[in-house]
């Protein structure tokens, strides 16, 4: 199994969201826009955004698989994992009242040298990654211990500005109309580039990270390596 048809998901949702743009450059006029011009702008937001999410959730997901598919002894993870590997164990401390305190937390412990291989859940970042702002990119990718992508300052910026955006017009705290007033296709563009870029590069950072399997300790890698 690959990344493959991740990508080629992804790439066919961006390619959506550009035949979106281009109608709404065919109808954009050069001085000011129409209240449909900008409206279509202003969702423009949500399906760029849609697209952002997507992605990046079923790229996590595949990650898991791909992980999950070579029954992994806890103790054989490099110990950045444990943070997804021990995932459920932790979230049994973390709900523990006080008199459960020691216990919940020695098992915690006793769990990261167990030769038991522990189920974790696909989904285990599906609620996490229903506000995709940067920093939740870098954070989901720090969780696996992988290094996270470097980007420059601005595109930053636009991930979170299409977020916010986004959940303006999604929740109602702005209009559609509001939204898209601000930005002219060219800027919308150019944004899109962006994003779509980020989402190749966090597809190409966990491949790398499959391909030499940065999730084992090194000790153990040639026992999973086949396959």
């Amino acid at each position: 199994m690959t990344f493959d048809i991740v990508r080629a998901n992804s790439r066919q949702r961006f390619s959506e969201v550009q035949v979106n743009l281009n109608y709404i450059d065919s109808i954009e006029p050069a001085g000011e826009a129409s209240p449909e011009v900008k409206i279509l702008r202003g969702l423009y937001y949500v399906h760029l955004y849609s697209a952002l999410e997507k992605s990046l959730n079923e790229t996590i997901e595949q990650v898991i698989l791909l992980i999950k598919s070579k029954n992994i002894k806890n103790r054989h993870f490099s110990t950045p994992f444990n943070v997804i590997s021990l995932n459920s164990k932790m979230q049994s401390f973390k709900q523990c009242s006080y008199k459960d305190y020691f216990d919940k937390s020695s098992e915690v412990f006793e769990s990261i040298n167990s030769e038991e291989v522990f189920d974790i859940s696909n989904t285990i970042f599906s609620q996490n990654l229903q506000n995709v702002w940067f920093k939740t990119i870098q954070d989901t990718i720090r969780s696996f211990g992988a290094n996270p992508i470097q980007v420059e300052p601005r595109i930053k910026l636009t991930i979170d500005e299409v977020v916010d955006k986004r959940n303006a017009v999604a929740h109602g705290r702005e209009t559609p109309t509001v939204i898209g007033e601000r930005h002219r296709v060219n800027v919308l563009r150019i944004k899109t580039q962006e994003i779509q870029m980020v989402i190749e590069q966090v597809i190409s950072t966990f491949e790398e990270y499959i391909a030499n399997h940065d999730f084992i300790k090194t000790t153990y890698i040639q026992e999973y390596s086949a396959g």
